[in-house]
């Protein structure tokens, strides 16, 4: 993990001096269309109205007024904006504007000392993030490895083509985290994110052949168990502040999101083995319920497994080491909420 100093903070975002001098300005012009930005959407935080006005973001939306529109326009507008359209590559544009949107969010979580953001930004900006999901999996679980993501995430760096020519978006890892926990709150947010997960994850397994042996295993299983770790302490996180009904029902909503209900067609393992894999544990939680989120790594290692013609001895090893993997996620989300002063909260008991 690496830790953002007071000077790559600063690179990043709107000079001070530049701020205080447009606080008049704020206050007679800017608090008015942040009045009525508010106004328009009961349910919109502060965040709606920081992220309209921000420099980075009217920019990357012009020429339409950010500034001018409700919580709900400025979600639709950024995704136009930063989302692919359809075929799953980004331009070097759209994925400017989603790195513009994270840093944003997070400049306004710190200020403020809390990651949350505006009920109407919660579920666009997760659809937005799984849009992302390569870079979000790779951010989540190979950050601290990955030179070409710690070279281009800090604040003189940016979006880039990689060797394939695809463009990839990045951020500091904790920026991403405190995020996804963000938009957390909602349920169907969190089920996009998990989702998307899920199917990146589902990704690296199918990698595993029947005769792959030593890190071609260890390595994908502890990738998954980490990054669903990390999944689980942000359910954990927001259930900690709700009652039991309210918990039970964003539970319910979760698996409800993460499950079609079997209308979508898992195809065959031999035509799709990331999908089967993926697809395959998304129809089993209808009958698991919550509860199965809980052991998603284990489970999903199953189906693959089974699918393989594998021996279950064989991925004995890596197995025991998910509950260590899945701690580390765990530990993720503890330090990126720390170093902003919003230590997590405790789970109910």
């Amino acid at each position: 993990m690496t830790t953002e100093t007071a000077e790559d903070r600063t690179a990043r975002r709107i000079p001070a001096r530049v701020l205080a001098a447009a606080a008049v300005a704020v206050v007679l012009a800017g608090a008015v269309g942040g009045w009525l930005l508010l106004r328009s959407d009961g349910d919109a935080g502060p965040s709606c109205a920081t992220v309209g006005k921000d420099a980075r973001i009217r920019k990357d939306l012009a020429p339409a007024d950010a500034s001018g529109m409700n919580c709900r326009e400025l979600a639709a507008a950024l995704k136009k904006a930063a989302a692919s359209d359809g075929s799953g590559r980004h331009t070097l544009e759209q994925a400017g504007v989603m790195r513009d949107l994270v840093d944003t969010l997070d400049d306004d979580f710190r200020d403020r000392s809390r990651a949350d953001i505006a009920a109407p930004l919660r579920e666009p900006v997760a659809e937005l993030l799984a849009d992302y999901a390569t870079d979000m999996h790779t951010m989540l679980v190979h950050y601290s490895e990955s030179m070409a993501y710690l070279r281009h995430a800090g604040p003189n760096g940016g979006p880039w083509r990689d060797e394939k020519g695809v463009v990839r978006m990045p951020v500091e890892n904790q920026s991403l985290i405190r995020v996804m926990r963000a938009v957390s709150d909602d349920p169907a947010a969190y089920a996009t994110l998990r989702k998307a997960e899920t199917g990146r994850s589902a990704e690296d397994l199918a990698r595993i052949t029947k005769t792959s042996a030593g890190e071609a295993v260890s390595v994908p299983v502890g990738a998954t168990a980490t990054a669903l770790g990390l999944l689980d302490a942000m359910a954990d996180e927001v259930l900690a502040s709700r009652s039991k009904s309210e918990a039970d029902r964003w539970k319910a909503e979760v698996v409800k999101g993460l499950s079609d209900g079997g209308a979508s067609e898992v195809p065959p393992f031999s035509a799709d083995p990331a999908r089967y894999i993926a697809g395959t544990w998304e129809r089993s939680i209808g009958s698991g319920g919550y509860p199965a989120l809980r052991k998603q790594t284990e489970d999903m290692v199953g189906v693959l497994v089974k699918a393989t013609g594998r021996s279950a001895e064989s991925v004995a090893e890596p197995l025991r080491q998910v509950a260590i993997s899945a701690r580390g996620g765990k530990d993720s989300l503890d330090e990126a909420l720390i170093n902003i002063g919003s230590p997590p909260r405790s789970p109910r008991t």
